[in-house]
């Protein structure tokens, strides 16, 4: 990973995606670029109030990046910048193209419960537009430790073998063992009560079975490379319950793979990873379907 672009404010999500960042980019030589995105100004004015408008977001953005400065302190390979734009979306997706940046990495939205994640409207946009991978900080995120593993949700599709692909690659650029992970909902109201439990059993043993030799198929595949790679099925009532089901440590990552419903080379949530970011309670980074 050569490149890591984070999209820095002075709140507490702007604090978690520079600590999320910060442990990512701890690994190889990296660097991370924190950027202050501001309003983009029709340029020099005689208008006084033009010119006083201009003064304030000069000096807004020089606090923040100062703050993140004093927050990183003497982290190596670090450059900050002020980027001018219609919107944070525009100023963030830009900069990653023109730095071909790895990863973007934002913070969760305000209002939902410590250490689990939220989309906001900002990191919701670039989710839709952006053709690199999203990372998202829980909130509250605040480790300083580097990376752990890499756990790759798994969804058995042809389309999962890009994701699954990227997170090999990502974890081994990481220096971290990878998990191969599958998670299902037990859906209660599948059936009336006056048929019991039986068929919901059958279809959630016939899911298993089919997810564990999923796995064990990509892991094989993967064994031959001699990558460490573990694998997890996790089950539940809901998806918070399913994810839970599984165990999960510090430093852990989760890798989902967009939907195909979003547009080419673009980050596009589909229901059920969209379920699972709302659930995790470890960052998670969204990559684009790739075809």
């Amino acid at each position: 990973m050569k490149t890591v672009i984070v999209g820095y404010t002075k709140d507490a999500g702007g604090q978690d995606a520079l600590a999320l960042a910060r442990s990512i980019a701890a690994r190889g030589d990296t660097t991370l670029v924190v950027c202050v995105v501001t309003p983009e100004t029709w340029g020099p004015s005689s208008l006084g109030v033009d010119q006083d408008y201009n003064r304030f977001l000069d000096e807004h953005a020089t606090a923040l990046l100062d703050s993140a400065r004093a927050i990183l302190g003497e982290a190596p390979n670090v450059r900050y910048e002020r980027i001018a734009a219609k919107s944070v979306t525009v100023g963030l997706t830009q900069a990653a193209e023109r730095e071909h940046a790895d990863l973007i990495v934002l913070g969760s939205a305000r209002g939902n419960a410590v250490g689990r994640l939220l989309l906001g409207g900002v990191s919701d946009e670039v989710l839709h537009v952006s053709s690199r991978p999203v990372a998202v900080a829980p909130q509250g995120y605040a480790s300083t430790a580097a990376p752990t593993r890499v756990t790759v949700g798994f969804s058995g599709t042809e389309g999962a073998s890009s994701t699954v692909l990227h997170a090999l690659g990502l974890a081994g650029t990481l220096q971290v063992p990878l998990r191969l992970a599958s998670f299902a909902v037990r859906d209660r109201l599948a059936f009336p009560s006056r048929f019991g439990p039986e068929p919901e059993l059958a279809i959630l043993e016939r899911w298993t079975a089919q997810a564990e030799a999923a796995l064990d198929a990509v892991r094989a595949q993967i064994a031959v490379t001699g990558y460490p790679v573990e694998t997890a099925i996790g089950v539940g009532p809901d998806w918070e319950a399913a994810l839970a089901a599984v165990e999960w440590r510090e430093g852990d990552l989760m890798l989902l793979g967009s939907s195909r419903l979003g547009a080419l080379q673009r980050v596009f949530l589909g229901s059920n990873a969209a379920k699972i970011v709302r659930a995790s309670r470890v960052p998670v980074i969204i990559v684009p379907r790739q075809g």
